[in-house]
Order: structure tokens, then C-alpha cells, then sequence
């Protein structure tokens, strides 16, 4: 029997040739130090633009408690209340989520109390799929009568890493996981883009009579950014202020001569 954590989401979006993936996580809703304004502005984006869509990748509530790392007392408001107010926030691009997994600071409360904020918001915005620890998505595009996949993999991260050298690391180290084109990560709230090219032998239409070549893959590496001031225990500890916001990843059937491929890009 197949376990639930194997399996694949996808969403066909052939009606499109171009769309474009804004990961969102690191809202830490309910901090004092949020940042509504910066965070607003993306779902807008992504709200206007019927090519838009998202994956939410964790820590989108701060859930403070009495002995958590988050400040209890310095949480504008009860996780509760933060969770409803999220969940408002959100419900203009609910049908935009592809996926969503399950952040450091909901882990710790669920590990506490056994309320997974997560799962609910996954349930109370229309069943979105939800694979808490990370999992493979795919898109379908489509040009004329052609259409392919785009995959991915996201989860939210892990540990402590101060210098942005540390941060891609982590990232390029997931890229390992699985064979995809792209691979997201979050928890450190910086935002940065990199490329792994690997060679990739032909894989059908193989001549043994010709010449065959080998295609360069390209995966592209996304660290999602944070949208969190620069104050409180972040700046207690000594980590460096970060810009707010998160990449923007352009997925795209285009023609190249007469053929149809697939092209993958990323910007800040």
C-alpha cells in the first residue's frame, strides 16, 4: 500500500503556456514584527494575475507559546486569532495554492498541544493539499496541442544558518532529494536564487544508426525570503537584516525553431 507521503500533486494548468510560482511562507502571523504591508502586497500580486499561483511553505503563523523560542508576550495577538486572521487574508487566492506544508513554529505547537494549525488551514480553505513535511508538485502547461510537466519539490527547512554561503548549501543539498526542476526551501528568510545544471543523456527518439547528444537539465534553486522586521529575537541574536520578499519563478512553453520546450527562470 502506497503511503500517503508518497504521493504527487499536480494541477493542470494547460489553459496557460506561462505561469508563474510565488512560494510564500515565513509570514509569522500574529508577531508584533510581521510585516502586513510587504505580505499583502504579494497576494495582491498574485490575486491579480490569473497566471499566479503559489505554494505555501510554512511558518505562516508565529504560534507563539509560554515556552516557545517565539517571544509569548510579544505576540500582538493569540495564535488562535492569528490563525483566523491568516486564513482571511488568504481566502482571495485560495484556489491559486497548490500545496502547502507545515513550518518550525506550527511543528512546535502541534508537538505541544497536538493542534496542527497547518492541516487546518489546508481544510478550512478548500482541501488544499497538504503534505507537512514536503512533498513533489506538478504543473501541466500547454502550447498549441503540446503540453509537458514542470516539477518541483518544497519544504520548509531546517536548522540554523547565518552566512547566505550556509544557506545555499542547504538548498543545493536538497536538490539531491529529488529529480526535479525545481527545488524550494524556506526557514531561513532570505531570499536567493541559484542554478544546478546536470547532463542528462536523451531519454527517448534514441538513433543507433546517428549520433546522440547529451541535453544540460537545469534545476533551479529557490531559498524563499521572510516577512519579518528587523527586531525582537532576530536581532537579539545577531542575524543580519534581510530584505523582504521572496522570488518569483517563471515557468514557460516557448518555441525554439520549430520545436516546443520548456524554459525556467527565477527573479527577485
Amino acid at each position: 500500500m502506497r503511503e500517503y507521503n508518497q504521493r504527487v500533486i499536480v494541477r493542470d494548468l494547460s489553459q496557460f503556456s506561462k505561469v508563474y510560482l510565488v512560494a510564500l511562507a515565513d509570514f509569522h502571523e500574529g508577531a508584533r514584527d510581521a510585516d502586513h504591508e510587504v505580505s499583502t502586497g504579494y497576494i495582491n500580486w498574485i490575486k491579480e494575475h490569473d497566471n499566479a499561483f503559489t505554494i505555501l511553505n510554512g511558518d505562516m503563523q508565529n504560534c507563539a507559546w509560554k515556552d516557545s523560542t517565539p517571544e509569548f508576550y510579544e505576540d500582538l495577538i493569540t495564535p488562535d486569532d492569528a490563525y483566523y486572521r491568516l486564513r482571511a487574508r488568504l481566502e482571495p487566492i485560495k484556489d491559486k495554492i497548490l500545496m502547502m506544508t507545515r513550518g518550525g513554529h506550527e511543528y512546535s505547537i502541534y508537538k505541544k498541544v497536538g493542534t496542527d494549525y497547518s492541516a487546518r488551514l489546508a481544510y478550512d480553505l478548500g482541501d488544499i493539499p497538504y503534505m507537512p513535511d514536503g512533498g513533489i508538485f506538478g504543473v501541466r502547461l500547454g502550447l498549441s496541442s503540446h503540453t509537458a510537466m514542470f516539477w518541483g519539490y518544497a519544504t520548509h527547512g531546517w536548522g540554523g544558518a547565518r552566512t547566505i554561503g550556509a544557506k545555499l548549501n542547504k538548498v543545493e543539498q536538497l536538490a539531491n532529494v529529488a529529480n526535479v526542476d525545481m527545488v524550494i526551501l524556506s526557514h531561513d528568510h532570505t531570499a536567493a536564487i541559484h542554478r544546478l545544471n546536470v547532463l542528462d543523456p536523451p531519454r527517448s527518439r534514441i538513433s543507433f544508426t546517428k549520433p546522440s547528444y547529451l541535453n544540460i537539465q537545469r534545476k533551479v534553486l529557490i531559498n524563499t525570503g521572510g516577512f519579518v522586521k528587523y527586531r525582537g529575537y532576530i536581532q537579539r541574536k545577531g542575524y543580519s537584516p534581510q530584505d523582504l520578499g521572496t522570488p518569483r519563478i517563471r515557468l514557460e512553453l516557448k518555441y525554439k525553431g520549430k520545436q516546443i520546450e520548456k524554459d525556467l527562470h527565477a527573479s527577485l
